[in-house]
């Protein structure tokens, strides 16, 4: 059974039954990573938001912001609003995996 990590208005993130990876679901994409793949996504989402939110805060939900994907001829929109929830997605994901780290190592 998955277990999940973080939800809220936008989507969630799941670990898989044996840990090895992570799910997830945001909007009408599903993405499985391994936990070293979240930072870089992560960095990527904060950068993305960082370079539009002022541009994109007088229509924060037309979806003008895209995020190249590693796979070729594949890009993702998302307006300003889908871009907060994303990050929040993202950051309390990772917080969440760095605190279990922790009380593992303890």
């Amino acid at each position: 059974m998955h277990r999940c990590l973080h939800s809220n208005e936008f989507g969630c993130a799941m670990r898989c039954p044996g840990g090895c990876c992570l799910h997830l679901y945001f909007g009408n994409v599903a993405l499985a990573l391994q936990p070293h793949e979240l930072a870089p996504w992560l960095d990527t989402v904060h950068r993305l938001y960082n370079g539009h939110a002022l541009a994109a805060a007088a229509e924060p939900d037309l979806r003008r912001i895209s995020l190249r994907s590693p796979v070729d001829n594949l890009t993702l929109l998302f307006s300003l609003n889908e871009l907060v929830w994303l990050n929040d997605l993202l950051t309390s994901t990772k917080l969440l995996l760095d605190v279990e780290q922790i009380l593992e190592a303890s």
